[in-house]
């Protein structure tokens, strides 16, 4: 296999992460109330998916970028795999538990793998190819991402949110919209 064709299998491999935490990213805002109806949390509480999806970034961070530095991109975002494979199983038995904490220590998980993907990406891909074209490949790898958003909003609304019992169609369609404010201040959604 050529250089080349190394270099834009690793490409397409690594644009389909950026869609991959698009999806990821945008499952927290479907999750709360479903989290919130479950376990009957306050707002305080189900504050406590996104602080604890954001501290595994915070977390992470750093870390990702030593190991990238140490062992190069494609350890980094094979760690990074790993970890978000693990977070995503954990959901298996925070359900079978019930339990919230395990829910939250699951997102965690996947953030952690979402920080070491991300640190380690866009470096990755700009390495991808003739230096002068690193910006283009850069561009259209990050256009997958709001794809990916799109789509992590689509699943919520249609895979999750259905099976929380007091939802309402109106309330699934502000979600989808991507309109929290909306949501919060109880306005209609254009939709």
């Amino acid at each position: 296999m050529t250089e080349r064709a190394t270099s834009r299998r690793a490409l397409i491999l690594v644009t389909g992460l950026f869609f991959l935490w698009g999806v990821a990213n945008n499952l927290n805002d479907i999750l709360i109330p479903h989290f919130r109806n479950v376990f009957r949390l306050s707002d305080l509480q189900s504050g406590l998916v996104q602080s604890a999806f954001y501290l595994g970034y915070f977390c992470f961070a750093i870390p990702a970028s030593l190991t990238m530095v140490r062992f190069g991109y494609k350890a980094a975002v094979i760690t990074g795999l790993g970890l978000f494979a693990s977070g995503a199983a954990l959901f298996w038995p925070a359900a079978l538990a019930i339990s919230y904490p395990l829910f939250l220590l699951a997102l965690f998980v996947i953030a952690s793998g979402l920080a070491f993907l991300e640190t380690s990406a866009n470096p990755m891909i700009a390495s991808l190819g003739r230096p002068e074209h690193a910006e283009r490949r850069l561009n259209f790898a990050q256009a997958f991402n709001p794809l990916g958003s799109i789509t992590g909003l689509a699943m919520g609304t249609y895979l999750i949110l259905p099976a929380t019992p007091r939802n309402s169609p109106m309330s699934a369609r502000r979600l989808a919209c991507g309109a929290s404010s909306s949501a919060i201040s109880d306005r209609r959604c254009p939709i």
